[in-house]
């Protein structure tokens, strides 16, 4: 029997979350709060059950993804053709069978308008249900075997069937509530997205959306009260039944492009003023086009609307407006939102492709962004570097030639693997104090490392240069050495990315990866940087053993004993190549990511009372290599480690002001072992604050020796674990 219930674990949860897709969710408390709506009339609810069961086992039978499948990708449009085509005929043979062929059309069709739409990247939304409640409307009208429904007539006598006397008192109760005319419709556009129109349908999505989300419940009203009150300026006639009936396009855009496939923030919300008024023109003029075929215009506007603005977005040059579309779909505006401003803290902009020092040591940034000489206009991202002693000199002797400076003849590489576009080896090196400015760049080498992905080392030395177009490099590979070639009075290296392959090219603001810098009195490690005028920087050596207890590969198996028993985890990557570290015991999953020099999590799913949350609390981020003292600090996302009662007044304001934190640090041992065969120990701290006032601090440690983790403990108020890690 529960090899039975495992093995239909998938059904039950894809289930709850088609229902929940439906306000682009994935809750499953919501999702069945959701389902039980759909029951308040029994045949329009069966009629959904049964078409988003076919959609999910036609799915299953097909082969489609499984994740997808679960998150009820393929279910939900198939549920909102169910559940239109019970509300408007009569229950049946002939009914449930157009129900069940409607389910096999709605998977069909989702496949194919994904296939279409993800190509530029974009929802297929409910398109699928539009297109298919269509076509069926009208064949209906050749089924002379199919009659419309006249059970709306009989309400009472459906619900006294299913409740008895108290339900229908009850709902009569909610039906005669005295609220305003608004709300009321709020709530009857609410519950007509599952064709359902009372009041109590739409007071049970409208708890169930304020517990999935608060972003999204306070969007709905934002997104319903601007067409209400456009309706008012325009002077069309209201009326209540007929406006709810197309109010959920209102709410639906409003959800979407304000707060989920949107970051949500001031500019999101504020888009909405002008958003929603077209929407409003967009459903009135449908509606005047498809009366003249008896068809109702449903969700089509706002699958219009929001397939257009995500669209137009995807062509912009900039994002002065600050609206930032997704790039980690989590199924909840907070989320999304909480993930998308921790990942611009930890890691600036999305660099993809990590561009790192193209030298080896110390180096001091002589000329930075927006430079007081060259670094101006379509050149004013890019840095010139030189290296100085103790006393700032970036010379010996008098400076008279140029072997007197630290920086010339030193080697240059590549800043990350690639292939050699543009070779300059023929310039001749300057006199110091003078400049070819006919020859501006000098020796130069142009690296492709991606589409639209370039790296430009200029003032290189004369035939010092020992790579060829087409060559292919790896970063850190040799490729030069500094010189005083073209406009360059005195040795140094120019160093830019930019979008094309030609020397002159426009710069592009792009950061440097995994930079130890010295600026302004501080030292510390900075995952992606700009390093400003007079910043010291240089690349750190990874130290092998740290290396080694943090490299994890994809089928490698980690175990750890506890008090409580023992957790194992296995290495794994999933459909979209993302990498995670995955607990069969809890079912958790810590995502992580890693390059040359460090180790960063991003996300956790599961559960946090498991040994793998305490460990992605603790190994949030690493450097693989660091200096004595060395202390890494980040932030983590807040919804990963507060409790949801903590965030849920957080998440009202959260668009607009965050006064909730959790911070990091991690610290290094004070002096080198050097060839000690004693034990690292990295020990640090988590952080929870509210308005700059410390709630909680825990503390962790890690023991690493040659075989990699010895130990790892975490302490927490009463809380102590400590795990030791058992080797294969």
């Amino acid at each position: 029997m529960k090899q039975l219930i495992k093995r239909l674990e998938w059904f039950g949860v894809a289930v709850s979350n088609s229902y929940a897709q439906v306000f682009f969710s994935d809750h499953k408390g919501f999702g069945v709060a959701l389902l039980i709506v759909t029951f308040i009339d029994l045949y329009v609810g069966l009629s959904g059950f049964l078409a988003v069961s076919t959609a999910l086992l036609t799915a299953k039978v097909l082969g489609f993804e499984e994740s997808l499948i679960r998150k009820g990708f393929y279910g939900f449009n198939a549920l909102l053709v169910g559940v239109g085509l019970g509300i408007y005929f009569e229950p049946g043979i002939i009914l449930f069978l157009l129900v069940f062929l409607a389910g096999i059309l709605a998977v069909l069709l989702s496949v194919a308008f994904e296939g279409v739409f993800g190509k530029y990247g974009l929802p297929f939304l409910s398109l699928p249900f539009v297109l298919i409640f269509w076509m069926l409307r009208l064949a209906a009208k050749q089924f002379e075997a199919l009659g419309l429904s006249e059970r709306g007539v009989y309400f009472l006598n459906e619900l006294y069937t299913l409740g008895g006397k108290n339900l229908i008192v009850f709902y009569e109760w909610v039906q005669n509530l005295a609220i305003p005319d608004s709300l009321r419709s709020y709530f009857l556009s609410l519950g007509a997205i599952f064709f359902q129109q009372t009041i109590l349908a739409g007071m049970v999505a409208a708890l169930g959306l304020l517990v999935y989300s608060r972003i999204a419940f306070t969007l709905s009203l934002i997104g319903f009260y601007i067409a209400y009150l456009f309706y008012g300026v325009l002077g069309i006639p209201f009326s209540e039944v007929a406006f709810s009936y197309i109010g959920f396009n209102y709410i639906l855009t409003a959800i979407a492009i304000g707060g989920f496939f949107i970051i949500p923030n001031r500019s999101s919300y504020l888009q909405l003023s002008l958003v929603i008024p077209l929407v409003v023109l967009m459903t009135v003029s449908l509606q005047q086009i498809l009366d003249s075929f008896y068809l109702p215009v449903h969700a089509f506007p706002f699958n219009l609307a929001t397939l257009l603005v995500l669209y137009a977005l995807k062509f912009r040059v900039d994002n002065r407006v600050g609206l930032s579309t997704i790039f980690w779909q989590q199924n909840a505006p907070e989320k999304n939102l909480y993930t998308f401003r921790n990942f611009m803290r930890r890691f600036g902009k999305n660099s993809p492709i990590p561009i790192y020092l193209p030298f080896f040591g110390e180096w001091a940034v002589t000329q930075g962004h927006q430079g007081e000489y060259t670094h101006k206009g379509d050149w004013k991202h890019a840095w010139d570097f030189e290296i100085k002693d103790e006393e700032g000199r970036t010379f010996k002797n008098e400076g008279d030639y140029p072997s007197d400076y630290y920086c010339f003849d030193k080697n240059i590489l590549a800043p990350a693997k690639g292939v050699v576009e543009k070779v300059v080896n023929d310039v001749e090196d300057n006199v110091v104090g003078t400049r070819n400015l006919e020859e501006n760049w000098g020796n130069t080498v142009i690296i492709k490392h991606g589409e639209f992905l370039y790296s430009k080392l200029s003032h290189l030395k004369k035939g010092s240069i020992s790579v060829k177009p087409g060559q292919e490099v790896e970063k850190g590979q040799v490729i030069g050495k500094c010189g005083n070639s073209g406009n360059s009075p005195y040795p140094h290296l120019h160093f830019q990315i930019q979008a094309s392959p030609y020397i002159g090219s426009a710069t592009l603001d792009y950061p440097i990866s995994d930079v130890w810098m010295r600026y302004g009195g501080k030292e510390e490690l900075q995952s992606t940087s700009n390093p400003p005028k007079d910043a010291v920087v240089s690349s750190l050596t990874p130290n092998p053993e740290v290396k080694k207890a943090f490299s994890f590969v994809v089928g490698e198996t980690i175990r750890f004993e506890t008090f409580d028993g023992e957790e194992e985890w296995e290495v794994k990557r999933d459909y979209f190549l993302n990498k995670y570290l995955y607990c069969e015991k809890t079912k958790s999953k810590a995502f992580f990511k890693t390059d040359e020099l460090m180790l960063h999590f991003t996300h956790f799913e599961g559960k946090r009372k498991s040994l793998l949350y305490l460990f992605f609390l603790s190994a949030y981020k690493v450097s693989f290599g660091f200096t004595p003292g060395l202390k890494l600090r980040d932030t983590f996302p807040i919804h990963q480690i507060f409790h949801p009662k903590r965030i849920f007044i957080q998440d009202f304001i959260a668009p607009f002001y965050e006064y909730l934190r959790a911070d990091y640090e991690l610290g290094y041992p004070l002096a080198q072992r050097g060839f000690s065969n004693s034990p690292i120990s990295l020990k640090g701290s988590i952080r929870k604050s509210s308005f700059g006032k410390t709630l909680e601090v825990s503390q962790f440690e890690f023991v690493i020796d040659a075989g990699g983790i010895r130990s790892f403990a975490f302490e927490r108020g009463k809380q102590t674990v400590k795990a030791l890690c058992k080797s294969e």
